[in-house]
């Protein structure tokens, strides 16, 4: 009977889907692993998130001058999306500052000040690697994409006001993460009994450089109000150089983590970002200093990554 059956069923499926029981359960397992695959990527914790800060920077340009511009920058913007699991970290960020520098040379009659606008672009994939220190730090490494330009303006130069660099690459990362907690305790506080719940936080280190990059850079700067036409209409071979590791960029950027309990979170981070390009006449150079708080927004409803 159960073989009249089984003739019966295999029958059936060949007729009106063309498959035989072996393809059906091939097919079944396909359904069940991209079903398996939807779950696992709508279980990894999403977020966006604003924050605010400051900055400083040190910058050389010898197209203008060969003195060192500094100054801290304000307001320090950055804005971004994150997707975090154990396994698979995913960064889209974009970071803005404004601000004026100045060199050393200031005296009562001369400032020779520049107006600063800093932005930053990057998006990063990484993936676990391993853990180590009896498992408490995770390992990510991946690739990363990245879009630079600093724009810089000095009206006391006249026709040399008006000097930026565009760098862009593609390369790598690499991200260590250490999760930790602050455990539940009852103590006292102002003659009253009071309970401190559990925190959880963590704290992140990543550095990534680009290893294959082009830069834009003007052959010679132009005043403001009238930029040279010919990089207006278009970009030629004299303004675009790069390569391996040229230019040359490393950026490093450190965060802690602080867990509420509905699973938003607050972000503390220091970014320090280097640039160096010398292609033998217009050398510049720049340290980027930034420091900003920002509110995470979880927008899933999982409690905890995987």
């Amino acid at each position: 009977m159960q073989r009249q059956l089984l003739i019966t069923v295999s029958l059936i499926l060949i007729f009106l889907f063309g498959l035989t029981p072996l393809s059906y359960c091939e097919a079944q397992d396909t359904i069940n692993k991209k079903d398996a695959r939807i779950i696992k990527r709508k279980a990894r914790d999403k977020y966006l998130y604003m924050g605010l800060g400051f900055s400083h920077i040190n910058v050389t340009d010898n197209t203008t001058s060969p003195l060192m511009y500094k100054g801290y920058q304000f307001p320090y913007t950055s804005i971004g999306y994150l997707n975090h699991s154990k396994k698979k970290i995913q960064t889209l960020e974009a970071d803005f500052s404004f601000g004026f520098l100045n060199s050393r040379t200031e005296t009562p009659w001369y400032d020779p000040q520049n107006t600063s606008y800093y932005t930053n672009i990057r998006y990063n994939i990484l993936y676990y690697l391993r853990s180590f220190a009896k498992k408490r730090i995770n390992w990510y490494i991946g690739p990363e994409f990245n879009i630079n330009g600093h724009f810089r303006v000095n009206y006391k130069y006249g026709n040399s006001a008006f000097t930026f660099d565009n760098y862009n690459g593609v390369g790598f990362a690499t991200r260590f993460e250490l999760p930790f907690s602050w455990k539940s305790r009852k103590y006292r506080f102002l003659g009253k009994d009071r309970n401190r719940r559990n925190r959880e936080l963590r704290l992140s280190w990543q550095l990534s450089t680009p290893v294959v990059s082009f830069i834009i850079r003007p052959t010679y700067v132009t005043i403001t109000n009238f930029i040279d036409p010919d990089l207006q209409t278009k970009i030629t071979s004299e303004h675009i150089s790069g390569g391996l590791f040229v230019p040359f960029n490393l950026r490093s950027q450190t965060e802690l983590y602080y867990v509420l309990h509905n699973q938003n979170m607050f972000k503390l981070s220091y970014v320090w970002n280097f640039f160096s390009h010398d292609p033998g006449y217009n050398k510049v150079q720049s340290a980027f200093h930034g420091l900003y708080f920002a509110f995470i927004f979880k927008f899933n409803n999982k409690t905890s990554g995987e």
